[in-house]
């Protein structure tokens, strides 16, 4: 006698998951045929051209690299050691460095960095997370996956669009010793709204004193004042007065590698005895997570860092210029050419790629449907994805919106 099995799949268990809104209009915009359509979506510098800008200093580099093939052999698990000394030097400073007390590992982005950092926290027992919103939305996603909590505060009051400095306090003040706050060191996603040095010396002074650990996301060091080392001086600040950290860093942004995955993580630690175990299970880690991280961007990091660094500044003082030009170029249509109604200062005072604009999720959407411009529902622009073909194409659609 047989008997019949009913055959159910081995992934029948699955549930389809939250959309990626990102990789939604990256889709709905490949399909859109309009040649007057306007992406200001994902955090990429493009050109007049609407193609990535390629740094002066990048293009120095690549040629060398064609000249001199280094191959495609693995590099060390952790990374290749020339490129993860450059990182941590631009991410925690040579003072900290010298204290041995820094573990780095090279990582696939910066994603793969967070990825990495959340996931030697929970596996060291620190699994609840504090992220001020709005914020990346990748953060929820990433923590949960390696067993972490996530709690949500104001980074910005809803009613002024100014951090929301009280609600911070307060709660740096009340959560349990040894939570993990996730700060984004410059440029905040999608705010465009950073904490001033008074302010970091506040957040640090209470982390301090209650055993709090930052985790702090340097995805776009350099595109707020012109300057990496500026930029970077509230990690420095963190690992001087001697708290121990995470640093998850990326130069995607600041040397226009986004495809190429250069990412590394950073951890400073409370000894140098203590630090060559975070070392070796960040190595344990790594070695599951993707054995041998990506060489070609990394290889003209080194370059750029080693050789050209001078070159490399320029590079990014000269995109900051150019950003605050596009700035200043949307913020005199919207108020001086079309007069939208509203105040569009924010345009001026918000630092980096975004415009947290304040559009509705629904004035979003007619600005996709009737207009053929693409941002997320949050409201974020991409203002380095405007320029002298599209500003005036831009600006009339945000301004037909507005006025509803």
């Amino acid at each position: 006698m047989s008997t019949t099995l009913t055959k159910i799949s081995a992934f029948s268990h699955l549930r389809l998951q939250p959309a990626d809104e990102m990789n939604d209009l990256k889709v709905q915009l490949a399909r859109d045929t309009d040649p007057n359509k306007v992406n200001v979506s994902a955090g990429v510098y493009r050109g007049a051209d609407d193609k990535v800008i390629m740094f002066p200093v990048v293009k120095k580099a690549k040629e060398k690299l064609g000249a001199n093939d280094p191959g495609h052999d693995y590099t060390f698990c952790m990374g290749i050691p020339e490129y993860l000394n450059m990182a941590a030097k631009l991410a925690v400073g040579e003072e900290i460095l010298s204290e041995k007390k820094v573990a780095s590992c090279q990582t696939v982005g910066g994603t793969g960095a967070c990825h990495m950092g959340a996931k030697l926290l929970t596996a060291s027992g620190h699994t609840e997370f504090y992220v001020g919103t709005p914020t990346w939305p990748n953060y929820k996603s990433l923590i949960k996956e390696v067993g972490g909590n996530v709690h949500y505060y104001n980074h910005l009051d809803p009613a002024t669009k100014k951090i929301a400095w009280d609600v911070l306090m307060n709660l740096l003040k009340t959560v349990p010793e040894r939570s993990v706050f996730v700060f984004q060191l410059v440029c905040h996603n999608p705010t465009g709204t950073d904490y001033s040095k008074d302010q970091w010396l506040q957040i640090i002074e209470i982390m301090k004193m209650r055993n709090l650990i930052p985790f702090i996301d340097g995805a776009y060091q350099g595109f707020a004042s012109g300057s990496i080392e500026e930029d970077g001086w509230a990690t420095r600040e963190f690992a001087k007065q001697g708290l121990e950290l995470i640093m998850c860093q990326s130069f995607s942004k600041n040397l226009g590698l986004y495809s190429e995955r250069v990412g590394a993580l950073h951890v400073v630690s409370d000894s140098p005895e203590n630090s060559a175990v975070v070392a070796d299970n960040i190595r344990y880690l790594f070695r599951a997570e993707a054995s041998s991280a990506p060489a070609y961007g990394a290889r003209i990091m080194i370059e750029s860092a080693t050789n050209d660094m001078e070159l490399w500044k320029e590079d990014i003082r000269n995109a900051v210029a150019d950003l605050n030009y596009r700035r200043k170029t949307l913020h005199n249509y919207l108020t001086t050419e079309l007069k939208t109604p509203g105040n569009w200062d924010t345009l001026l005072s918000q630092k980096g790629l975004f415009w947290y604009s304040g559009l509705s999720a629904d004035q979003c959407a007619q600005l996709r449907d009737k207009h053929h411009v693409y941002l997320p529902s949050s409201g974020r622009v991409n203002v380095a994805c405007l320029n002298e073909s599209n500003f005036k194409l831009f600006a009339s659609a945000f301004d037909e919106v507005v006025r509803g």
